[in-house]
């Protein structure tokens, strides 16, 4: 994940990480309008019109403009409106840091069933496909969606040795014991899906399929 640059008091602070800047805003410690900067971007940007910080309030006029972009210099070609469109996926960008989410009230309710169904098995896909529009809903069919491809590939490796004398025995053996942890963290996701909650699961939590 990019580090961040923001203003502050006339003053250009950074770099900090994502989490950091979004606790920040969050808590009102910095206002909603604060300039935000991170490699890639042309401009300097209000935090609440940042995709990243769309939580925050409305924007509102910014009360400062720092002057040029911050010491290590954005390396992008201002030919291009979306340098990333054409860049090739990296397993980093799957393997993020894991972060909570946080939605609306309304979202939350309205989309809370399909929280749930996304953690039992295939139903996963019914959030995906209904509520493809819902931040919610997308949060917890992620997670629902890397658990049924891990279990689906525990079982195709389980029957691929479960014959295999002794060697078979002790596959299937761990395929018992990685039912049993997925089985707990779905009820992990279900629970929080259940109180409205947008939690990263175990291990899992950083995997991100859905964009």
């Amino acid at each position: 994940m990019s580090d961040w640059y923001y203003a502050a008091n006339n003053e250009q602070k950074g770099p900090v990480n994502e989490s950091e800047l979004k606790a920040n805003l969050a808590s009102n410690q910095l206002p909603a309008d604060t300039l935000g900067w991170k490699d890639g971007m042309e401009n300097w940007t209000p935090a609440n019109q940042l995709a990243a910080f769309t939580f925050r309030p409305a924007p509102t006029p910014a009360a400062i403009q720092p002057s040029g972009k911050p010491t290590p210099a954005a390396k992008v070609d201002p030919s291009v409106n979306n340098p990333d469109s054409t860049k090739p996926v990296d397993m980093k960008d799957l393997m993020g840091t894991p972060e909570a989410l946080e939605v609306s009230v309304d979202d939350a309710e309205k989309n809370k069933i399909f929280g749930i169904l996304a953690y039992l098995g295939f139903l996963c896909f019914v959030p995906i496909v209904v509520a493809k529009d819902s931040p919610y809903a997308k949060y917890h069919a992620n997670q629902g969606l890397i658990l049924f491809l891990a279990e689906f590939a525990t079982i195709l490796i389980t029957s691929a040795f479960v014959f295999i004398p002794f060697l078979g025995f002790i596959v299937y053996f761990l395929h018992l014991i990685l039912l049993l942890v997925f089985v707990a963290v779905s009820i992990y996701g279900i629970i929080n899906a259940a109180a409205g909650k947008c939690v990263p699961l175990p291990i899992i939590g950083g995997i991100k399929l859905l964009k």
